[in-house]
């Protein structure tokens, strides 16, 4: 039976604290209980810990939650797309963009994840050293617009990067500040966000012109996808929409992966027995034919990735309110009662998990099952992730191709520093050595 817990720390204390160093917050209040209730806002707020008070609030309970807060600073810069819409028009939207993520559809997808990595790969045999941050940061983001929009990014490709690095600092900064300034009023941080979404936007306005004008170039694509959608009165998505959803993929479908591929390149370099199976599997896999077929071969390194996702997982911090009052864990809680789940905390409970800060990719071997919501890194319920299956394929594959070619030494002696935004990234980017394989 889940149990409620009450704590009395100051409401002042807990609010600093989250702010200062949330995953530290949530690591400290993760063993005291199953729920706990905290004093750090006006509203009820409230941290979930437990696998069985997830489930009902993600799964039974989900008609009567929505994101709140987090849904108000994402369409500052996402507009209305699938990360920020509730309800019924949400699963409109995820109705027409699911096909994107059909097999047939992810077959294609894999030879264009092939082609950019192996792009990359040239680019790196005249680097000694790299910022693997930035390198997968800007490899992603040729990823996605060219598998979502079927775009050529490459001349934009830093100014682009370096808009989405921005409109995701700024949005953090926004969601964690105890007043939210209206975007219309000037301040510095407002302009600049306003700058870096205009970049973005100039850039989608372009790809659908030439959508529009040439619409056999983008058939195979999301965006053509989109764009032959109608409704029942043969209407058209509306190209704010359209707009708005480029917006969302461009973000979400490309900066989560970046981050999670940092963090397991850094940890593959620190851990030499990892490393070692890690190219043995890559030394002896069939990896010909249709890349998509290749995960079947390559069993070693998405465990790798799934230890990856345990550890860091890029949806970090999942935010629900009550949009009604609601009966559950044996009490009422009142509409506007906020509920916080840590994946990163939750993925790290020693009851789930012996040992759990070891970076151990066995964990995932075939027969190992973890209980629904012990390990979720992709969400759950109606707004589980729509674009799992691509990411584990796009990791793969990438991790496939790079590892073919080179080896990744770490070069700062300290292990890497956890930065909470949207998703996790590692703090201050992380520098790493190439060395080529033989």
């Amino acid at each position: 039976m889940v149990t409620v817990q009450d704590i009395a720390t100051p409401r002042l204390q807990n609010y600093l604290e989250f702010v200062r160093d949330p995953i530290a917050f949530f690591m400290r209040v993760q063993p005291l209980g199953d729920v706990i209730s905290l004093k750090t806002g006006i509203s009820p707020t409230f941290v979930v810990n437990s696998p069985e008070a997830i489930r009902e609030i993600l799964i039974r309970q989900d008609q009567s939650f929505i994101k709140g807060r987090t849904t108000t600073v994402l369409q500052r810069t996402v507009g209305e797309g699938l990360l920020t819409t509730e309800g019924e028009r949400h699963a409109t939207q995820k109705k027409y963009i699911q096909p994107a993520f059909y097999k047939e559809v992810m077959e294609r997808y894999a030879y264009s994840i092939i082609d950019e990595t192996e792009k990359l790969v040239k680019r790196l045999e005249h680097e000694e050293e790299v910022d693997i941050h930035t390198v997968m940061m800007r490899l992603t983001l040729s990823i996605i617009t060219r598998t979502m929009f079927s775009t050529d990014v490459s001349a934009e490709e830093k100014e682009l990067a370096d808009a989405v690095t921005t409109t995701i600092e700024q949005s953090v900064k926004i969601l964690f500040s105890p007043v939210m300034i209206p975007s219309s009023v000037p301040t510095k941080a407002n302009l600049k966000h306003k700058k870096a979404i205009q970049t973005l936007e100039e850039m989608i306005d372009d790809v659908l012109v030439a959508a529009k004008e040439h619409p056999e170039w983008f058939k195979d694509s999301l965006l053509g996808m989109m764009m032959a959608v109608t409704d029942e009165a043969g209407n058209r998505l509306p190209d704010k929409e359209v707009r708005d959803q480029m917006m969302t993929m461009l973000l979400a479908g490309h900066e989560t992966t970046a981050n999670l591929l940092g963090w397991l390149f850094a940890e593959i370099a620190r851990l030499p027995k990892v490393e070692k199976r890690l190219l043995d599997e890559l030394n002896s896999a069939n990896l010909v034919g249709n890349p998509f077929n290749w995960m079947r071969e390559l069993p070693y390194t998405q465990q790798i990735i799934e230890e990856g996702l345990r550890l860091y997982p890029p949806a970090w911090l999942i935010y629900r309110e009550l949009n009604e009052p609601v009966e559950m864990f044996g009490r009422s809680f009142k509409k506007g009662s906020t509920f916080m789940i840590c994946p990163f905390a939750i993925h790290r409970n020693k009851e789930m998990f012996p040992d759990p800060d070891t970076f151990d990719p066995d964990r995932f071997a075939t027969g190992n099952k973890y209980a629904p919501f012990s390990y979720f890194p992709f969400g759950g319920g109606s707004r589980s992730c729509i674009g799992s299956r691509f990411a584990m394929l796009e990791a793969t594959l990438i991790i496939s191709v790079l590892y073919k070619k080179f080896i990744f030494r770490n070069m700062r002696p300290h292990a890497p520093v956890p930065e909470p935004l949207i998703s996790l990234r590692i703090k201050d980017g992380w520098p790493m050595r190439l060395e080529k394989r033989c």
